[in-house]
């Protein structure tokens, strides 16, 4: 085994997980932070500071600090996002050499579907009763989804000081309130996951023998209720299925294929791509449940590991979309059902053959796609598009007859933009804040550009304004429109200060400070999407291009320091020009004595003997760092080859209590509760939209022609090469079920970009005749709401539910889990909608 750190670390970092191997959850930023600490990673930064203790803390649900092994994680935290997993083995190395704040979040490697190991992240929260009664005690404990029910029983025996009896046994109760015990440990060796035992379920260990005024209390006798009227529970943050499955649930259609069992005689076992029967299977036991009248509540577990094995992406206990678990389940059933045991090879045609008529070429690509094709999902969510693809260079253009199964709305007259709060700190030593705009989906490159661009002389535009031009994302699914309206910003050139100074981009560092200190150097690359609240945003203004091969000189990062016991940091970092070979002490001391005044008010307020600043060069070679003070290497030569190397100012107290007197005076200059770039205040969603739009409004948007974006060239048959394009869309074959997704959700490391928007749809009688190409169509083009999938909270506190019309009583009800309540019909879209299912009206006979 090597001896070098890095090469363990490194290994440690990429080892797959093997089933029972031990993980903990650590932060995400300060693995990160130190992954360039110790060079696992490259950084741009002169120096990387070392890492502060493992913070556990922020991470964990602060309910659960009984014990390590119950301890929970923040049920808004996102994996890649918050938090990531290291094996055990480096977790020992580097808490005892950082320390950690909090008590570790252990976790382990577990099985899940036919070939996955995943490391476990959230328990299963369970609520331990110690009787049956109404009345008893009840403790909330967690635990593995592989917990064994004889782990289970052992473990709550030792809780109770009681030994295992053959009398007592293990009860479950899924209902809210306690009631409708079952018996779960027939089988001691089944798991918890085995058993679909749902989240927070009460639990308790008793006699088999009870009481009258027990028995009272968990009757089982038989209740009748509304078929379909029927909640789902909930196995661990599973809102996003149980709202998807409802929606589902109430398509009637699918619902009979299932309740007649006619699905049955169509499982197909042959066919590669699905799961031999068993996410059919799964669905039809599901459905009969919910639709029997003998329960009010249903366990989808066995559906949920079903469609695990089909697709890993929907299984898991983290935050998911409930349009894309519809996709992906709508996908199992369809191949679990698919007619042909094999599919036909059908050769994808780049060109239309010659034929002119839409009608001929619609029919005969939907034939091809037919011939591999064909179940109940498809007769009744496929539908069919036409897309015409035309090169702007030349004009040549290509048809394509494209099979669909939901539609995607695009979030008309958005226009997202963030307000950056930018420091900016030239050579003269002038420091001022600029509030600057830039896109949401840019980059650091992007936002020096547009700080650059507002130093430009606006000239006055005297032409009639052309038609803006939309570009759009190749998929009809992923439209953006960008605004036509322009937003008036400040004219930096007409400020009285302004000295016709223009910044160049070659010209500008961007860096992060934090503590006082210089945290990052932002690449151009970095995403700006990653910038959080607490982070400070500076750019300096430096003497050579940044773009310069070969540079003579680098930059030296110069900190300030209290010169007293504390040592503590203040003020605004700058750096010094110095040389990069032959660099002397002296040259050093000549360059700060320059720049320093920009920074510190250094005229004495009184006479004094003690200097007013002492420096110090620390040096960074191998994770340790040295100081070495100034005055004492002048006639130095200054090694910077394998070092990281920054001047330590360390300032009088005079000097000091002057700096901040005079910071709190002038509220134009640097300090860090101005200068913050603030996601809450200074960082925002700018959005010149509508208070409500239609969907309506969107088919309009949907079928014009739009042009591609730069990131999404065409390559022209006639020209050979890549060209801009533009795409126009129409709807072609209607589907029996129409599924629209309204909006997504942006999630980045640290916030949800998420769009506060009414789509104003009809409940009845949506027509969509005058959008369909198709004229044989435009009759069938009439659809009725029957369900809609709803997103509430936020981002720490997320949930989904579901609206929808029960064929039975042709009432609406919202469905939230296990919970299942009336809903007015002018109540039904509401903001919070983000999935439509409309059905197509029964044609007369």
């Amino acid at each position: 085994m090597s001896s070098n750190p890095l090469e363990k670390y490194e290994r440690l970092l990429t080892k797959e997980p093997q089933v029972n191997d031990i993980y903990v959850i650590v932060d995400i930023k300060w693995l990160e932070h130190w992954k360039r600490y110790v060079g696992i990673e490259k950084s741009d930064e002169e120096k990387v500071t070392k890492p502060g203790p493992i913070d556990f803390i922020q991470l964990m649900d602060q309910t659960t600090l009984n014990s390590s092994n119950e301890i929970q994680l923040r049920s808004d935290a996102i994996e890649g996002n918050d938090y990531t997993f290291i094996p055990y083995e480096l977790y020992k190395d580097l808490a005892q050499t950082y320390k950690q704040n909090g008590p570790e979040i252990i976790r382990k490697a577990i099985p899940q579907g036919q070939d996955q190991i995943v490391i476990e992240t959230f328990l299963i929260p369970l609520r331990l009763r110690e009787s049956r009664c109404l009345n008893a005690r009840t403790k909330q404990i967690y635990r593995s989804h592989r917990t064994r029910i004889e782990e289970l029983k052992n473990d709550i025996c030792n809780e109770h000081s009681i030994a295992p009896s053959s009398t007592h046994h293990l009860y479950s109760s899924e209902d809210e309130n306690g009631l409708n015990w079952k018996l779960i440990d027939e089988r001691l060796d089944l798991t918890l996951e085995d058993i679909n035992l749902a989240k927070n379920a009460f639990i308790t260990y008793e006699s088999r023998t009870l009481s009258a005024h027990n028995a009272s209390s968990f009757s089982t006798s038989k209740i009748h209720y509304t078929p379909a009227l029927c909640g789902l529970s909930n196995l661990g943050t599973t809102s996003f299925m149980n709202s998807a499955l409802q929606c589902l649930s109430n398509v009637s259609a699918l619902t009979e294929y299932f309740l007649c069992d006619e699905y049955r005689k169509h499982i197909n076992c042959d066919n590669p791509l699905g799961r031999k029967g068993k996410i059919a299977l799964a669905y039809g036991e599901l459905i009969h449940k919910m639709w029997s009248g003998k329960t009010n509540v249903s366990v989808p577990g066995f559906l949920r590991k079903s469609v695990a094995y089909y697709t890993y992406k929907c299984c898991g206990f983290t935050r998911k979309n409930p349009q894309e678990f519809m996709s992906f389940l709508l996908d199992g059933l369809h191949e679990d059902l698919n007619f042909f045991k094999e599919k036909s090879t059908i050769e994808k045609k780049d060109d239309d053959d010659g034929i002119t008529d839409d009608s001929i070429l619609a029919v005969e690509q939907w034939d091809n796609y037919r011939k591999g094709n064909r179940s109940k999902i498809h007769d009744l969510f496929h539908g069919q598009i036409k897309s015409v693809l035309q090169c702007l260079e030349c004009q040549t253009s290509k048809r394509v007859f494209e099979p669909i199964c939901t539609l995607g709305l695009p979030l008309l007259n958005k226009v997202e933009t963030r307000t950056f709060k930018i420091l900016y700190v030239r050579l003269n030593g002038q420091i001022k804040s600029y509030d600057i705009k830039s896109s949401v989906h840019g980059r650091m490159c992007n936002l020096v550009q547009d700080f650059c661009d507002r130093f430009q002389p606006k000239e006055k535009d005297t032409h009639e304004k052309e038609p803006a031009v939309i570009e759009t994302g190749s998929e009809f699914n992923e439209i953006n429109q960008y605004e036509e309206e322009v937003v008036e910003e400040e004219d930096f050139t007409k400020a009285s200060d302004y000295d016709e100074h223009q910044p160049k981009p070659d010209y500008i560092l961007a860096v992060e400070i934090h503590n006082h200190r210089i945290h990052l150097l932002y690449t151009d690359k970095h995403l700006l999407k990653s910038i959080v609240e607490c982070d400070q945003i500076v750019f300096y203004e430096i003497p050579v291009s940044l773009k310069k091969e070969n540079n003579d000189k680098i930059l030296m990062p110069c900190v300030f320091r209290e010169d007293d016991r504390n040592h503590k940091n203040f003020g605004l970092p700058f750096y010094v020009n110095i040389p990069r070979h032959n660099c002397k002490g002296s040259d050093i001391e000549e360059e700060l004595q320059k720049t320093i005044g920009n920074f510190l008010p250094l005229s004495p307020t009184e006479s004094s003997d003690k200097p007013l600043y002492t420096t110090s060069l620390l040096i960074n070679q191998n994770y340790t760092g040295t100081y070495k003070l100034l005055n004492s290497c002048l006639d130095d030569h200054i090694d910077f080859n394998g070092k990281t190397t920054i001047l330590v100012v360390d300032v009088a107290s005079s000097i000091v209590e002057k700096y901040k007197k005079q910071e709190e005076e002038e509220d134009g200059k640097y300090s860090d509760k101005n200068h913050a770039s603030s996601v809450a205040s200074a960082i925002q969603i700018c959005s010149q939209q509508k208070q409500s739009v239609t969907l309506f409004d969107w088919f309009n948007y949907f079928t014009k022609k739009k042009v591609l974006r730069k990131s999404d060239l065409w390559k022209c048959p006639q020209c050979n090469a890549l060209k801009k394009a533009t795409k126009k869309i129409d709807l072609w074959l209607l589907p029996k079920v129409l599924i629209i997704k309204l909006k997504d959700v942006n999630y980045t490391r640290y916030f949800r970009d998420d769009i506060d928007l009414l789509i104003d749809c009809p409940i009845q009688d949506l027509d969509l005749s005058q959008f369909v190409l198709n004229p044989a169509e435009k009759a069938k083009a009439k659809y009725d709401l029957i369900a809609v999938c709803n997103r509430i909270g936020n981002l720490s506190d997320e949930h989904y539910t579901t609206h929808a019309k029960s064929s039975l009583d042709k009432q609406w009800h919202t469905f939230n889990d296990s919970k299942i309540s009336d809903v007015n019909v002018e109540d039904v879209i509401n903001k919070a909608a983000c999935i439509l299912v409309y059905q197509q009206q029964q044609q007369p006979s």
